[in-house]
């Protein structure tokens, strides 16, 4: 997948970017349709990805505690090194699939899950997660969406969707309101809409967005639609926290790449009669965004570590998953916009103009402090997580063991935290558990888990003191 995304996938992708995808709204004989038309280099990519395998190796058996997890994450970072835009349909895709095999009706699970989880384009279904509205984003429990149970108790949809990503899925999950389920989220049902020859799906329009371009983004109104009951508002939730977690595997791919179009170029380019690379300051520099990346790209594979264990049953590493999971999210979707910045301006000039990757690679980065809750929301929820159920003193235990001093201050300031203190809050203890997971990853207690050395840590980088 490193030579592929390299290779194949990067060139293709910036033509992606530039040959955006475009709605087609009626066919020759003016009959409304709604079909979207894009590049083949979109495709090539979508052969390239699904093909891989990273999607279909986590459902070959229903046993989740294969190391599957792990291994599809890893080869979803490489692949976002290269085009960002289409990991999202592959976040969709994975997690409408892992939605129906947890919460779906067997038909479900045997009509559509095979699809969704197939390598090859002749019989692939993509997948989609359409919550936000007019009346709610952050705000899910706004939402407006009215699902009707008919006579013969199928389910009809009305309603509009305000940002539909991967809009022409064919397998979506919609979230909407049912008579008598109360007000906010618990009013709220999760249903399955299987968008081909379904009647009541139509495409309104495209967003023009700042970033991940090739992805087609758009609004959609459900006028009729039939649907499938998959669960309760739990059933999304499941898939919103998978999507917060390919997020941060986006953000540190999107780092990656960053930090190695930097080093390629100040290795080579000649300032002052010797390589940028050999002044100190641009060292300096670069080995904090070395040092960022390792730092994000291990509390993002902790995260996934305590996914695959908590669906293997582990009931400690589920309690752990729920605060990991908006940390992990918050702190690197967070990180990818100055991280790339910072790349940018250590190649200088050259790192601005659009023949470099660098400015799609930050267009791109824009949109992961934003989209599956924004960092304000991620330190609500995580809030959440540790007032309900003091998960925080699992991570203080770990902590502590490297820096008692520093915990016991966390702990401390803690018992009197108040929202407005919230966020800085939560970015010192996810910057102690980071520097936690380099201390470990040196003193090789990762090795077994992640991979069999220090994935490139520099020595000498300030985060290491």
């Amino acid at each position: 997948m490193g030579e592929r995304a390299a290779k194949e996938v990067a060139p293709l992708a910036a033509v992606a970017d530039r040959e955006r995808p475009r709605l087609v709204t009626h066919d020759p004989r003016g009959e409304r349709i709604c079909r979207v038309e894009y590049h083949p280099a979109y495709r090539e990519m979508e052969r390239i990805a699904y093909g891989s395998g990273m999607i279909a190796m986590k459902y070959t058996t229903h046993d989740f505690s294969h190391a599957s997890t792990v291994t599809g994450f890893a080869l979803g970072y490489l692949f976002a090194m290269a085009e960002a835009g289409l990991y999202c349909p592959l976040c969709m895709t994975d997690g409408v699939a892992r939605v129906l095999t947890r919460h779906g009706t067997h038909e479900q699970v045997m009509h559509v899950v095979p699809h969704l989880t197939s390598s090859d384009p002749a019989t692939l279904w993509t997948g989609g997660m359409f919550l936000t509205e007019r009346a709610g984003g952050s705000d899910v429990g706004a939402n407006e969406t009215i699902a009707t149970k008919q006579s013969d108790g199928t389910w009809r949809l009305n309603g509009h969707k305000w940002f539909c990503s991967n809009v022409d899925a064919q397998a979506v999950l919609v979230t909407a309101r049912v008579d008598g389920g109360g007000e906010g989220t618990r009013g709220l049902r999760t249903f399955l809409v299987l968008t081909r020859d379904n009647p009541g799906f139509s495409i309104e329009r495209l967003k023009e967005k700042l970033g991940v371009r090739s992805m087609a983004t758009g609004e959609v109104t459900l006028r009729d639609a039939p649907a499938e009951e998959v669960g309760g508002f739990g059933a999304m939730t499941d898939m919103l926290n998978l999507s917060r977690l390919y997020n941060a595997v986006a953000a540190c791919g999107v780092i990656g790449r960053a930090v190695y179009e930097s080093r390629h170029y100040i290795e080579r380019r000649q300032v002052f009669g010797r390589p940028v690379i050999e002044w100190p300051l641009a060292q300096e520099t670069f080995f904090d965004l070395e040092a960022e990346h390792i730092a994000a790209l291990l509390l993002t594979f902790e995260t996934i570590e305590a996914l695959q264990r908590a669906d293997a049953g582990d009931a400690s590493c589920a309690r752990l998953l729920r605060l990991l999971t908006p940390i992990a999210k918050g702190v690197t979707g967070k990180l990818a916009v100055p991280c790339v910045s910072e790349a940018m301006e250590l190649v200088g000039g050259n790192g601005y103009i659009e023949e470099s990757p660098l400015p799609r690679l930050l267009r791109d980065a824009q949109v992961l402090p934003i989209w599956e809750g924004t960092t304000n929301i991620l330190v609500l929820d995580a809030l959440r997580v540790m007032h309900k159920d003091g998960t925080h003193e699992m991570l203080f235990a770990r902590i502590r063991k490297h820096f008692p001093r520093e915990t016991d201050a966390l702990a401390y300031t803690f018992a009197m935290l108040d929202e407005g203190d919230a966020r800085g809050w939560i970015d010192r203890l996810a910057r102690l558990f980071q520097l936690t997971l380099l201390v470990e990853a040196e003193h090789g207690e990762y090795a077994d888990r992640l991979v069999s050395r220090p994935l490139g840590l520099v020595p000498g980088a300030r985060v290491w003191t």
